[in-house]
């Protein structure tokens, strides 16, 4: 597997897949490039140079003591497009590695085509969230508790990436929001975030300086949010904790579009793969085509189309706070009614 020395303490372990336009997959905290391998690098690399690597600190990466602030982890993606000769990329991060891209694209907006953020909490936008207060938390509980698990944490814990890793440990269910589902699904743990994930992550927060930079997030700022000026995707998870945040990016960030995955929480790659890889190729198709003229609704009465999804999903019980519609006037729920993949597009196979 090939790497790049950044200095003396740091190398990165990358893997590049297909040709065409560079596209770079940025994966999250306590996990590898493993978590884009399956279900989406393998398909975009049938039309894109899809570029994966693991985070310092990560997979096969080095652990230097000290060095995991997100200038220094962009700096490392600066690096490694350099050494592939890679001008200008579509950038791709899940939670964590969204930050990671944002903070990218603010400091170097000259190689960035379009931005995609999948599922990413920010503080500048959104106040973490406790257990308590996450609308879906009461529904799994008792779930939880009725398969026999009675020791979960405290309702006024705030959630975290650990959190979320050690639910689906309990139960792969948990993923995709219906803890009683019985058939077979995709799991974390097939993605090297199981025990060995697990080790890694209490060795990098035990013996690096990991713990507090990670957590510093001071370089992302509204006013920084609001200078971006590439074509943008808001990706999350109907389920998710963080739709705050998506829904002030859509509000500060002016070429952003949003797209919401049904029945799914923060892990929306791993588990909606197909969901996933048709939203994101909508959207760098549309890039491609250029800007449209921008139609802006802000008191628009929602469409037959709109009542039944949101009756479909019965957003007011669960007091979702994002809109139906983007400011192009387009549904950010995924409309079920439509083909996954539309003819001449990429492969599901």
């Amino acid at each position: 597997m090939p790497r790049l020395v950044i200095d003396r303490d740091t190398s990165i372990h990358y893997q590049c897949l297909g040709q065409g336009e560079d596209l770079v997959l940025i994966h999250g905290l306590g996990a590898n490039l493993a978590f884009w391998y399956m279900g989406i690098a393998r398909r975009l690399a049938r039309q894109y140079r899809v570029i994966m690597y693991d985070l310092r600190g990560h997979g096969r990466s080095s652990m230097p003591a000290a060095g995991y602030a997100l200038p220094d982890m962009a700096g490392d993606l600066a690096v490694l497009l350099t050494h592939l000769e890679a001008e200008r990329a579509h950038i791709v991060g899940h939670s964590f590695g969204a930050r990671v891209g944002l903070y990218f694209t603010m400091a170097y907006p000259d190689r960035v085509k379009t931005l995609t953020t999948a599922d990413t909490q920010l503080s500048c936008l959104q106040e973490q969230v406790r257990l308590g207060d996450w609308p879906h938390w009461q529904t799994w509980k008792r779930q939880l508790e009725a398969q026999g698990y009675h020791r979960l944490p405290p309702e006024n814990e705030r959630i975290n990436f650990q959190m979320l890793v050690h639910f689906n440990q309990l139960t792969q269910g948990f993923a995709h929001g219906a803890l009683n589902k019985t058939a077979r699904t995709p799991s974390l743990k097939h993605r090297d975030m199981g025990n060995r994930g697990a080790r890694r992550w209490d060795r990098l927060m035990q013996t690096t300086s990991a713990q507090a930079e990670l957590r510093d997030e001071n370089q992302i700022t509204v006013d920084r949010i609001r200078q971006i000026d590439v074509p943008t995707l808001a990706l999350f998870g109907e389920y998710s904790h963080c739709l705050a945040s998506c829904e002030q990016l859509n509000r500060f960030i002016r070429p952003c579009k949003v797209k919401i995955l049904p029945e799914v929480g923060h892990f929306l790659p791993a588990i909606k793969p197909r969901l996933f890889m048709h939203s994101l190729h909508h959207f760098l198709q549309q890039s491609h085509a250029g800007p449209r003229q921008v139609r802006i609704r802000p008191q628009a009465q929602p469409s037959g189309i709109e009542r039944r999804i949101g009756e479909r999903r019965d957003l007011a019980r669960h007091s979702i706070a994002y809109p139906l519609t983007d400011r192009d006037g387009d549904l950010v729920l995924f409309d079920r009614r439509k083909p996954l993949y539309d003819p001449g597009t990429i492969s599901h196979q």
